[in-house]
């Protein structure tokens, strides 16, 4: 295989602080590219929902962004292919049809609930026409409180799709969702300061 040594972006976005998002493939995997003119030596590179996302010096050559995803795809697959056993959690699944009891006047059921290692920029996700809901890895550190929360928005998608009023009254029923929300924000925050205060 002969080697790439420029780079074709598209999808080009300019970020806070400076910094530009593009998409790039290497080896026919499609690759989030941020550079950052903050940025001097190290090269990092994290799974954004699905999409290895690489953060790289602004002055970097494409040469070198090419031998560092090589290498980092490799490992993340291998990681993913570790991880592919974790199925549905019984013990989340039953949670959630006990909070669908509780809360939501048993209105929803949900097909099955569970960890994912890949959901890294969103808390939870539902996919309603299979009932299927996904949770961060990273809530499992949370209070079970602001599980909960999270368990019971994604539930409510079951029966309103998008974050109108209906929905919202009906994710309310529970009654620390607000104090949820507002837990999560805060975190989200956290790790926006951490990621820049890294790049600077």
């Amino acid at each position: 295989m002969a080697n790439t040594t420029t780079l074709k972006r598209k999808n080009t976005q300019t970020l806070s602080g400076g910094r530009i998002a593009s998409i790039v493939e290497v080896d026919g995997e499609e690759i989030r590219l941020i550079a950052s003119s903050r940025r001097k030596k190290t090269i990092s590179a994290a799974l954004r929902d699905d999409m290895i996302q690489l953060s790289v010096p602004a002055d970097i050559n494409d040469q070198t962004i090419i031998d560092s995803a090589r290498n980092l795809i490799a490992k993340v697959k291998e990681r993913q292919h570790r991880d592919h056993h974790v199925l549905s959690d019984t013990e989340l699944y039953h949670r959630a049809l006990h909070l669908a009891r509780t809360w939501l006047d048993s209105q929803v059921e949900p097909f099955s609930v569970v960890w994912s290692n890949r959901q890294t920029t969103l808390w939870g996700s539902c996919t309603p026409s299979t009932s299927r809901i996904r949770l961060s890895s990273t809530l499992k550190t949370m209070p079970q409180w602001v599980i909960d929360g999270v368990i019971v928005h994604e539930m409510a998608h079951l029966k309103y799709p998008d974050h109108g009023d209906d929905f919202q009254k009906f994710a309310h029923q529970y009654p620390k969702m607000a104090q949820a929300d507002a837990f999560l924000d805060g975190v989200s925050y956290a790790q926006q300061q951490d990621e820049a205060s890294t790049e600077g």
